[in-house]
């Protein structure tokens, strides 16, 4: 008898054992990262500037938390397949997407969103903030915003602008310009930012919106015409801000890390601390400086409350914008 109520008292404390690790939360049960390699999403093309971003952070972030971090471009539909991906995979750390302004422009610019922002994907940090460039092709005859909006006026339709994806923030500065300049211009959208200013380099499109283009205007292959954000940017001083010539103009392009809404809290501020220190690196700083970005110290609390403030803002001007969501 004396064995049997030690059998059935072993039992029940291991019934309980199990319960309470079950009850446990995730980050008390096994320490993270293990042995499986991190996943950090791109949802544009290769060469864009969240695909620049993203490797130069995670060559630094994987010897960082000892652990390998595979880079993983999946385009299509303004950030929204890649993005989405990470929506439907495991909350465990393992899976991140590096979007940006665009996860939160595509609620306004696609009647079907693929998710929630705010339900579906957990803010996990900020990483920059950086100006869209606006570049036109050199056998183009305007010098300047004020005579690229008289050429546009002088030949409505005839002029197309070349863009990272609907719902991208270099889409949205195109069709902000249109709409605050009240011309008809032609918006060519690709799967990144690379293609779109190719697309432009080589004639096909007449101007490009885009973060990345900066080198291109610095080597004389494109002429810039201005920046998108409300001041000049400290990067290229005597490029002209667009609000110079429309008062009322303003974009400015953000990137930042998310993970599948139910990821543990603490993997996710460890993540923005792990971030935020990769961003002081020299190489990180030197990559940031020649897209033209400012890095911003972040946490997910703060990141969070960011991007919520930006859906207001953009839910408003949006609708004020001729823009037909697709």
């Amino acid at each position: 008898m004396k064995n049997e109520a030690r059998k059935t008292i072993g039992m029940g404390l291991t019934a309980a054992f199990a319960a309470l690790a079950w009850l446990a939360p995730p980050s008390a049960q096994a320490a993270w990262p293990d042995d499986q390699p991190i996943r950090m999403i791109i949802p544009y093309a290769p060469g864009g500037a969240t695909d620049i971003l993203g490797r130069a952070i995670s060559d630094k972030l994987g010897p960082q938390l000892g652990q390998t971090i595979v880079v993983e471009n999946k385009p299509g539909a303004g950030s929204m397949i890649g993005s989405e991906y990470v929506v439907r995979a495991e909350p465990d750390g393992y899976t991140l997407v590096l979007g940006s302004i665009s996860n939160v422009l595509n609620a306004y610019f696609y009647k079907k969103p693929l998710y929630n922002l705010l339900t579906d994907l957990k803010p996990v940090t900020q990483i920059v903030t950086v100006p869209n460039y606006l570049a036109v092709n050199k056998s183009l005859p305007a010098k300047n915003v004020k005579e690229l909006i008289e050429l546009a006026k002088k030949e409505p339709g005839k002029l197309s602008c070349a863009v990272s994806g609907v719902g991208s923030s270099p889409y949205l500065s195109c069709e902000l310009f249109k709409t605050l300049a009240d011309v008809n211009i032609i918006t060519a959208p690709f799967k990144g930012g690379a293609p779109a200013i190719q697309s432009t380099l080589g004639g096909q499109t007449s101007m490009v919106f885009a973060n990345e283009v900066f080198p291109y205007i610095s080597s004389g292959q494109l002429r810039g015409l201005g920046v998108t954000t409300k001041d000049r940017s400290s990067y290229s001083p005597d490029l002209p801000a667009i609000s110079e010539t429309l008062p009322s103009y303003d974009v400015t392009a953000w990137y930042g890390i998310w993970a599948p809404i139910k990821t543990p809290d603490a993997i996710a501020e460890r993540l923005s601390k792990e971030v935020n220190e990769v961003l002081k690196d020299p190489a990180v700083l030197q990559v940031l400086q020649k897209l033209g970005a400012t890095p911003v110290q972040s946490s997910p609390q703060a990141f969070d409350r960011y991007v919520r403030a930006e859906m207001d803002r953009w839910g408003k001007l949006t609708r004020k914008m001729n823009v037909e969501p697709q």
